[in-house]
């Protein structure tokens, strides 16, 4: 008799541990912001988000020297524009609506707001001078200077990763 013979049922439940280990580590499940490399892909940094979050891009806008906030919700793994606010109409920013759209002055800021259409990346060169990017997510402002490098340009995609992509990969910090 073989007394290195390991029972079925023990052997399943080892095959089944194992089996949701894999599973656990490799399925893509956790949804996040991604910050990545534009030529190669390369995932730089990330910030875990879910369906229906919103973040913001805050800039100084480089002629006006006034901050400009673009906000974006995401559903499903896509970015929609949601709403602009700045403060000078001048070069470079709208002085007034689309059809479907709203324009207001709040504070001495305008919003323009109920933006239309979707992308699946935006591509943002950082700033090495006087933009200071930023994203704001959750009341968080994370320095896109400091977390990837000004004058680097970057890919900002939501995507679905595994456990594995998270634990290699580096949070934006504040």
């Amino acid at each position: 008799m073989n007394r290195f013979r390991i029972p079925r049922k023990r052997w399943l439940l080892a095959v089944a541990a194992v089996a949701t280990l894999l599973w656990y580590v490799y399925y893509p499940s956790r949804q996040i912001l991604a910050f990545e490399d534009p030529d190669n892909g390369e995932l730089l940094r990330f910030l875990p988000v879910a369906e229906g979050d919103h973040f913001q891009i805050k800039y100084t806008h480089s002629i006006h020297l006034s901050d400009v906030f673009e906000e974006y919700i995401i559903r499903n793994e896509r970015l929609f524009p949601n709403r602009l606010v700045y403060e000078d109409t001048a070069v470079g920013m709208p002085a007034n609506a689309e059809a479907g759209q709203t324009f207001t002055m709040e504070d001495g800021k305008y919003i323009l707001s109920d933006l239309h259409g979707s992308t699946d990346k935006l591509y943002l060169t950082i700033g090495a001078v006087k933009a200071n990017h930023q994203i704001i997510f959750k009341d968080k402002a994370y320095s896109l200077q400091d977390n990837i490098g000004p004058g680097e340009t970057v890919a900002i995609l939501s995507r679905r990763v595994n456990h594995w992509t998270l634990w290699k990969g580096e949070k934006l910090h504040e």
